[in-house]
């Protein structure tokens, strides 16, 4: 299954507002992701659409895909590097 697709499916827009994604995946609160956003410490990159502080900060729905595909990418790495030497049946 391609994740950008899956992603475009579930929330009908290429671009999605920062709280719905740190509710949905990054589980921390929309004032925290804020915060984060502003120090540029999220995972992902965020964007406004124009240059008011007040405009909502988005995540482009292909950065969320990138991310995590890459999370996991590495969980599948760690899983796999336990199984070596472990009980085969």
């Amino acid at each position: 299954m391609n994740t950008s697709f899956l992603l475009l499916a579930r929330y009908e827009s290429p671009v999605v507002p920062l709280e719905k994604v740190c509710a949905d995946y990054l589980n921390l609160s929309a004032k925290k992701a804020q915060e984060m956003a502003s120090l540029n410490k999220l995972p992902l990159p965020t964007f406004r659409m124009n240059d008011s502080q007040k405009a909502p900060r988005l995540v482009h729905l292909s950065d969320l895909a990138e991310y995590i595909d890459s999370q996991r990418a590495k969980a599948k790495q760690e899983w796999l590097r336990s199984q070596v030497g472990g009980s085969q049946p």
